[in-house]
């Protein structure tokens, strides 16, 4: 399991970056949370001593699909250590700005959020209560006062999960004359998997190059947060990385602070875009084809 920040913002981001399948329990050793889908909940703990599993608890159901181990998320939540203290929600704002939910593929989080939620459906609350190996290991979390021997507790409202089959449209509009005025060449039925190859010779670009080549019909992306699928070489020919070959859409952070993708913003959602990022010091040209899925 990889030991990198997911949410540099949120202290959770911390406590779910590392490490049983779950198990139910009787409903009077669970906590109960108050409240209704979408609002902070306030956790009460029984008197018993936590489970030694992980534990799920599915407080209200939705009607939304089922959510994959492999599926970007996006939910709010809140944690708390048992019978102990709350160390992060997202129901509450950052600083200035609003209260944000927690956007991110499963894959990236504890196995306790994965296997917990896999098979959850969409517009569900559920509660999952994470023993130690399921949650931040034996070191703990002194940042977010988890030891190594607490048990943790969240309610997840799980707003919505994208897969592996998230695409953008089948009848956008392709332009040919886009695909035709740019060296990369991109091949793949649209509303699919994309590849993209950079012939041998083709000139590398000095600055970031965003082409529509195929336009869908959604609303205009804005500044925020962008679920996309991607597929990418750089101009050697290696490949990058691909969200269809991992299974999970990409979440693209599309801001002026971001000049790789700030040529997005205004493309309608459900579009085929390619983008051309030159080199960096460390980094070759790279050429990537993305399809605009949503945003959260």
């Amino acid at each position: 399991m990889r030991r990198r920040p997911v949410l540099a913002s949120t202290v959770l981001a911390a406590a779910l970056l590392l490490a049983g399948c779950g198990s139910s329990e009787p409903e009077s050793s669970l906590p109960t949370a108050s409240g209704e889908f979408g609002e902070k909940p306030e956790i009460t703990f029984p008197d018993a001593e936590p489970p030694t599993e992980l534990t799920t608890d599915v407080i209200s159901e939705g009607d939304g699909p089922e959510v994959a181990e492999t599926d970007l998320i996006v939910a709010d939540y809140l944690g708390q250590v048992w019978d102990g203290d709350v160390f992060d929600n997202s129901y509450d704002p950052k600083g200035e700005g609003e209260a944000q939910p927690l956007i991110i593929p499963l894959s990236e989080l504890v196995p306790g959020w994965a296997k917990g939620l896999a098979g959850v459906k969409v517009g569900s609350r559920v509660l999952l209560s994470l023993p130690p190996e399921e949650g931040y290991g034996e070191e703990g979390n002194e940042q977010a006062g988890i030891e190594g021997t607490d048990t943790i507790v969240f309610v997840v409202d799980v707003r919505d999960s994208y897969g592996a089959d998230a695409k953008a449209q089948a009848d956008a509009a392709p332009d040919a004359a886009a695909a035709a005025s740019v060296a990369p060449q991109v091949t793949g039925e649209l509303g699919g998997e994309a590849t993209v190859t950079v012939p041998a010779g083709s000139p590398e670009p000095t600055e970031v190059v965003t082409t529509v080549l195929a336009k869908g019909t959604g609303d205009p992306v804005a500044e925020g947060q962008l679920v996309a699928q991607y597929s990418g070489v750089d101009w050697a020919g290696s490949s990058i990385g691909s969200s269809w070959e991992d299974g999970t859409p990409q979440l693209f952070p599309v801001s002026p602070e971001q000049p790789t993708f700030a040529g997005l913003v205004g493309v309608p959602l459900g579009s085929r875009v390619l983008l051309q990022i030159p080199s960096a010091e460390a980094s070759p040209a790279i050429a990537v084809v993305v399809d605009l899925i949503d945003q959260p």
